[in-house]
């Protein structure tokens, strides 16, 4: 299971590796052609379709990994139910894009980038595929796929900007990615599975599935806000070169978050077959996961934050150069995400689904609160500031809420000790190793 996990998540990460690569020379490229306002523009634009995707998803991603792992005769049945629902669920979220862009007071050429990448993300309904490989832990398929379209839709960005310096060439590129991938995941399922099929469609199981899932289509729409709705609120509330700005230092370091959820993904189906035969052997795997990502977390928001100051400039000009502090902020909110990856599928292993929501909901209460007194007098900082308070209050005190949560919060303490108690449990290791070795000799 070890090894089969390891497999998978190097095949991931060796994507987030690639698209890490490509994505940040085309934020570089895109950053320094549009400037602070037309690069805030587009970003506003993308924050505010990625507040509608959880709609695409309806919070089913991980229980179609465990329906699939735990009834895999019933595959095709399952995965044409999916996405089924999530193409209506898309559908609804695009109609409300539809809604804002001629309700609000955004600009003709913002609102026509909003409509067009709008209405090309409804494919990403088939996103459902990738979890259907991730059951598999065969995530490599996938990766090869998705690689080629990072790859050319960055050539393609690339180019356009080159060709024309404007928002609506490069969103036009960002819709044919999303079409891309939508496209891409139908075709792989159609030729490495059994494909979807109309008349496998199960209307009163994906009805079961969606009350199921509900808790987690109102998490995943809370999640988004607290991970999103800053961009829009400083559009709002300051303007879009701020927004520019801010999301030169959020790309920097949320380019790191994959890394967490490749591990916990690639781990997750491991976890629930061991929590079902050896329960001690699954709590033990928890605390390790868990570690490891406060430790991963740890080593890059320190790296990143001696390294801010001199790195952002030179890679974005001079322009940007006030995204360095922002970002010396924001990246300490990676601690709690990292965290927040494992706890969402513990989550979904012990069947707690409603408290997604409230975590998640607490989470995005804070951070427009936050955002409404800090940005005013903060701008961009501020916007940090909030981000950082609400990952933590989302994706760890709120866990201490609840008697069934808190097993998790004590393992997450555990984790956050780790750095001031590393010492300490190294001797303890070495000493029952020392002990161990002598029990052998007698």
């Amino acid at each position: 299971m070890i090894r089969a996990a390891l497999q998978n998540s190097s095949w991931l990460m060796s994507e987030k590796v690639i698209g890490m690569a490509m994505n940040l020379l085309v934020a570089l490229v895109l950053a320094r052609s549009l400037g602070p306002e037309l690069f805030g523009q587009l970003n506003y634009v993308l924050a505010l379709v990625a507040l509608v995707l959880p709609l695409t998803a309806l919070g089913m991603n991980a229980l179609i990994m465990r329906e699939l792992v735990e009834a895999p005769e019933r595959e095709t049945e399952i995965m044409s139910t999916a996405a089924a629902y999530r193409s209506i669920g898309a559908v609804v979220g695009v109609l409300g894009l539809f809604l804002w862009a001629f309700m609000s007071s955004m600009v003709l050429v913002e609102r026509i980038s909003l409509v067009v990448i709008g209405s090309a993300a409804i494919l990403q309904s088939f996103q459902v595929v990738e979890f259907y490989f991730q059951a598999q832990v065969s995530a490599r398929h996938i990766v090869k796929m998705r690689t080629a379209i990072i790859l050319i839709a960055g050539l393609a960005k690339l180019a356009a900007v080159a060709l024309s310096p404007s928002l609506l060439p490069v969103a036009c590129v960002f819709a044919l990615e999303y079409l891309a991938w939508g496209v891409g995941y139908i075709v792989l399922y159609q030729q490495k599975a059994n494909g979807f099929r109309w008349h496998a469609v199960n209307w009163d199981y994906g009805w079961q599935l969606f009350k199921q899932a509900f808790w987690l289509v109102l998490s995943g729409i809370a999640a988004v806000l607290y991970l999103k709705i800053d961009q829009v609120m400083l559009g709002n509330m300051v303007d879009k070169s701020e927004v520019g700005i801010y999301a030169v230092a959020v790309k920097l370091s949320e380019v790191w978050y994959f890394f967490a959820v490749a591990i916990a993904t690639s781990f997750f189906a491991g976890l629930i077959k061991l929590k079902q035969e050896s329960p001690a052997i699954y709590q033990r795997r928890l605390q390790q996961l868990c570690d490891g990502l406060l430790v991963t977390a740890l080593i890059v928001a320190l790296a990143v934050t001696l390294l801010a100051d001199p790195v952002v400039p030179w890679l974005f000009g001079d322009a940007y150069r006030s995204a360095a502090p922002i970002l010396m902020i924001h990246i300490w909110a990676s601690l709690f995400v990292f965290m927040r990856a494992l706890a969402s599928k513990w989550l979904i292993a012990e069947r707690l689904l409603v408290f997604s929501l409230v975590s998640h909901g607490l989470g995005a209460v804070v951070n427009i609160a936050a955002n409404w007194l800090l940005i005013p007098v903060y701008q961009g900082q501020g916007a940090a500031i909030a981000t950082l308070i609400s990952y933590a209050g989302a994706a760890y005190f709120a866990f201490w809420l609840s008697a069934s949560t808190r097993p998790l919060a004590m393992i997450m303490t555990h984790s956050l000790t780790l750095p001031f108690t590393l010492g300490r449990r190294y001797w303890q290791l070495l000493g029952d190793w020392q002990q161990h070795w002598r029990d052998g000799k007698k």
